[in-house]
Formats: structure tokens, C-alpha cells, sequence
């Protein structure tokens, strides 16, 4: 059984506006042990922020986690 779900995460603020660029966001995908897929949206400035947001995300559903896909925006 597959299901996909999609959440953004924008992190909005007067200070963050001025530095911001299209290379902060992330499409995350994290698959589980269950066949299940999750599909985050995720602004972040490493691929290692945006995978630990997408984890704490997916611990969140008490899901266990088999491998997570981290993309950029080009």
C-alpha cells in the first residue's frame, strides 16, 4: 500500500526575506517500512537541515523510516 502526502514548510520573517533565494528549497521524500511515501516541501539551507526536518516530520506520524530522497529546487 502506497500513500503520498504532501506538507510545506516556509519560514517567513523580515530579516530571513533579505537573504532569501530559490536555492533554500527542498523536495524530501521519505519512504517507510510499510511501502509508504512522504513527500515534504522544505526550506532549509543544507541538505542535512532539510533531512532532519523531513525525519522529525515523519517521527512525528510514528513511522519507521527505511530511506529519505533529498532534491533541490533548480
Amino acid at each position: 500500500m502506497t500513500a503520498t502526502v504532501q506538507t510545506s514548510i516556509f519560514c517567513h520573517s523580515r530579516l530571513y526575506n533579505k537573504r532569501y533565494f530559490s536555492g533554500n528549497l527542498y523536495t524530501v521524500y521519505v519512504n517507510t517500512e510499510d511501502g509508504e511515501s512522504h513527500e515534504y516541501e522544505i526550506e532549509a539551507n543544507t541538505f542535512a537541515e532539510a533531512t532532519k526536518q523531513a525525519e522529525e516530520m515523519a517521527y512525528g506520524l510514528f513511522t519507521d523510516i527505511t530511506y529519505i530522497e533529498v532534491y533541490q529546487f533548480a
